[in-house]
């Protein structure tokens, strides 16, 4: 496959603390074609991040960005232009589309890779052309070429980890810095309910549980909330200083939830994280997970990505554990794995090969089709911008279907989203200037897409 980049970023310091000497960074807008497509293997990337190369054993920042606007750190209005898009695809999908009246479509749960999403029952599309009250969320009608514009801007250091659409048409949650952001309109309007926890977690992943319920937890971190009709809860992690590194809601009891932590144990609670109880055994031991993922679908499907042991899969709730294989002819991480919403046998890993001694080629998304017992590398670390850690987030009715992000605040970088359609063998890609972005799917429209933004010194 041809030479893409591959950008290595320089340790785990920027995932969860801020980074405030290394990030000279001006900005400037996309001056490419959005429309512009390419083809797998083909390479596309108009700027040439240029950090130094280090080792993959730890999770590198997860950053993802999102628009072609021009962080200030001034509040003020935010005008999002385009975004530079330089892809491969050769089929169109509905997900290429414009925002339209498809709303009460039959859709599965949705995963993000931190959250989940019920029915699209109720749904409407925003009904606005920009959004108030925050500057860290907003949304796309074109796979992120285009973004609403906000009435205010996030100040550095800000993290946007978590963001669900819930069950209840119109009611979304964001994790943002210290705090918790509510939406009851699909995402026009933002409003604090109050803050996450430990602030020691910069920023919270969210998981919806049912109508009006999602949790809350800091990435390798014991804090850990449920939000109850904008209500927060704090409760008591299981995982100590292990730190919570996943966790799964049974989908058909919010009050059933489980976490998976970095030593690799799961926890299960039946009164909505109150009390909690070892769940199996350990996946491994003397290692280190950096993600566990739960099927959507069926909580007894667990899979852990870990430093040396690549993947773990159990689908008896961690009564017994699988090895993998396909990832190495030796050893592998995984750093960062999410189970399709739409079809539980299919698991996408972004990983590292420790046999492949090559730094430039040693890195790949897999995707499994059998649950995580075995997998195939489909991408490659010269058809994208692969480090310790990509976000992964699974399409919610296409099991074909990956978007996976790079973000880099570095020398002004910005951040690629990518998406891959596997049927198609294609990538398409946009860009944006933002530091990090995690994205969720309008419930019932899954063309519609929420972009959670972050930001470091010095830009986006």
């Amino acid at each position: 496959m041809n030479s893409l980049r591959l950008l290595l970023l320089t340790g785990p310091a920027c995932l969860l603390a801020a980074c405030t000497s290394d990030l000279p960074v001006g900005q400037s807008g996309s001056d490419t074609d959005p429309t512009t497509t390419t083809t797998m293997g083909a390479s596309e990337t108009s700027q040439e991040p240029t950090t130094a190369t280090t080792e993959a054993t730890t999770e590198a920042p997860t950053s993802t960005t999102t628009t072609s606007v021009e962080p200030t750190g001034t509040e003020t209005s935010v005008e999002p232009t385009t975004v530079s898009t330089a892809v491969d695809t050769t089929a169109t999908t509905e997900d290429s589309t414009s925002t339209s009246d498809t709303s009460t479509s039959n859709t599965s749960t949705s995963d993000t890779g931190d959250s989940t999403t019920g029915p699209g029952e109720g749904w409407q599309p925003p009904n606005c052309d920009s959004v108030t009250g925050t500057g860290a969320v907003t949304f796309s009608s074109d796979q992120g070429a285009t973004l609403a514009p906000m009435d205010q801007q996030i100040k550095p250091v800000t993290y946007t980890f978590g963001l669900v659409a819930l069950g209840k048409p119109g009611a979304m949650l964001a994790g943002s810095g210290q705090q918790i952001l509510a939406s009851s309109d699909a995402g026009c309007s933002w409003h604090s309910i109050g803050a996450a926890g430990n602030p020691n977690a910069p920023a919270v992943r969210l998981h919806a549980a049912g109508e009006t319920r999602a949790y809350a937890y800091g990435d390798n971190n014991d804090a850990i909330v449920r939000v109850d009709d904008e209500v927060i809860q704090k409760l008591s992690s299981p995982a100590g200083q292990e730190g919570i590194v996943g966790l799964g809601v049974d989908p058909s009891d919010p009050d059933h939830v489980r976490i998976g932590d970095s030593a690799g144990r799961v926890w299960d609670s039946v009164d909505a994280g109150m009390t909690w109880a070892p769940q199996g055994i350990p996946a491994f031991a003397g290692s280190l997970a950096y993600r566990a993922a739960f099927d959507p679908n069926d909580l007894d499907h667990v899979l852990f990505g870990a430093l040396a042991e690549g993947v773990l899969v159990s689908h008896d709730g961690g009564e017994g554990w699988q090895s993998a294989t396909g990832l190495s002819p030796g050893a592998a991480n995984g750093f960062n794995l999410v189970v399709s919403p739409a079809q539980g046998d299919i698991v996408w890993v972004e990983g590292l090969d420790l046999e492949d001694p090559d730094a430039q080629t040693h890195r790949h998304v897999y995707r499994s089709e059998d649950g995580g017992k075995t997998f195939t590398a489909v991408i490659d670390a010269d058809e994208a911008t692969l480090y310790n850690g990509n976000h992964l987030f699974a399409h919610p009715t296409d099991p074909d279907v990956l978007y996976f992000v790079f973000g880099s605040n570095f020398q002004g970088y910005g951040t690629d989203l990518y998406r891959y359609d596997h049927a198609e063998d294609a990538i398409t890609l946009t860009h944006n200037m933002w530091h990090d972005t995690v994205i969720t799917f309008l419930p019932g429209d899954p063309s519609v897409i929420y972009l959670g933004l972050s930001i470091e010194p010095g830009g986006g």
